[in-house]
């Protein structure tokens, strides 16, 4: 459970589903920064959280999409056309800035472009006077790698997971080499995600 700490989730979908990592694991204790472009996800995700906590002090919802600029960005996202019955439960979850995205998961899957706002991690954090972070969890299906390269890191979030799936070898290994470099070491690798964790200082 994160109690009592502060998580910075982009791409944060509806919130409610079997694979969102934080979803059933945060309380009223935990500092909640919950980010997601697509406007009918984002009204879902508010939706979510505030029904199970009505009076979660520090809930604070974003609905844009975060990138390496501040302006607008176009997102290839899923339509409303399609019927999810008949699809995976994650088919939802693939808007994308990659045009061809979700198509390549789901052959067939009927999607839109739309217009959204962009913002950066430093805007975030600026804005809204973070001066911890717990957890940065990152799932932007396939903007990942743009996102962490062009943060800066003046703030130094404990762990970090992103969804390292969509990267090219050569890409997770630059950001692996970044991260090292910056303090931190590999927590754990598999075919999803990866995440790393903030080394402790040595009090010897």
């Amino acid at each position: 459970m994160y109690h009592h700490q502060t998580i910075v989730q982009i791409g944060s979908h509806i919130g409610n589903t079997s694979n969102d990592p934080i979803f059933h694991l945060v309380d009223e204790t935990t500092r909640l920064v919950l980010v997601e472009p697509v406007p009918s996800l984002f009204a879902t995700l508010k939706d979510n959280y505030t029904t199970r906590f009505p009076n979660h002090p520090h809930l604070i919802f974003i609905n844009k999409a975060v990138s390496s600029f501040v302006g607008t960005i176009e997102l290839t996202v899923p339509s409303d056309k399609n019927d999810f019955n008949t699809l995976p439960f994650w088919a939802n979850q693939l808007s994308s800035v990659h045009r061809d995205h979700a198509q390549k998961h789901i052959e067939g899957l009927i999607t839109e472009t739309i217009t959204v706002p962009t913002t950066t991690i430093s805007e975030i954090i600026q804005e809204h006077q973070i001066n911890t972070i717990d957890l940065l969890h990152i799932d932007t299906e396939g903007h990942d790698f743009i996102i962490l390269m062009n943060y800066d890191f003046h703030l130094l979030p404990k762990e970090v997971m992103f969804e390292c799936k969509h990267m090219s070898d050569e890409q997770y290994e630059t950001l692996s080499t970044r991260l090292v470099g910056l303090g931190y070491s590999n927590v754990f690798k598999n075919y999803e995600d990866a995440k790393f964790a903030l080394a402790m200082p040595n009090h010897d």
